[in-house]
């Protein structure tokens, strides 16, 4: 009987080397596609003096909620329509806070999140629109007496303000 090659290999050393080959092709992926992710995650901790790993998932911002929910529905948006709806809801956020440090009436309310609308107008005709509304939703229950329904928040980006 004809001895093989792989009768001289251990199961130990097989599942090291298919251990070791799966540490580096999962790296490499990381490295390759998750590069910009990786960088912030590692820079926001420094930076913020904090642990990134605690942030609240309410204030998520709509890039890092749609990475969640599946890049491939964005791929036929621009880049720049992507940046665009990033930037906006930071400006929600920042809408939203500032709207209940003030104590600042629905109306108020409404007419701020317009005047914010009306500076993105390819998110308007985007399929990120939904996505902003949503958000825009999730922000204003935080706040009794901003609450929005969906339907509202759609037609802030309607309305001029009043």
């Amino acid at each position: 009987m004809k001895k093989t090659m792989f009768a001289n290999v251990s199961w130990g050393s097989y599942l090291t080397v298919i251990g070791v080959i799966l540490i580096v092709w999962y790296l490499v992926v990381l490295l390759k596609f998750y590069r910009g992710d990786l960088k912030e995650f590692f820079s926001s901790g420094k930076r913020n003096g904090s642990d990134p790993l605690k942030k609240s998932t309410g204030s998520r911002s709509l890039l890092q909620r749609k990475t969640h929910t599946g890049l491939s529905s964005s791929f036929s948006e621009s880049f720049d329509t992507l940046d665009d709806a990033e930037e906006l809801s930071v400006r929600i956020l920042q809408a939203v806070k500032e709207s209940a440090e003030k104590n600042l009436f629905k109306e108020q309310f409404q007419n701020y999140l317009r005047m914010v609308l009306e500076e993105y107008p390819y998110v308007k005709i985007s399929s990120l629109r939904e996505d902003v509304n949503n958000l825009i939703v999730s922000e204003s229950e935080k706040h009794p007496q901003f609450s929005l329904t969906f339907a509202e928040a759609d037609q802030l980006w309607e309305e001029t303000i009043s």
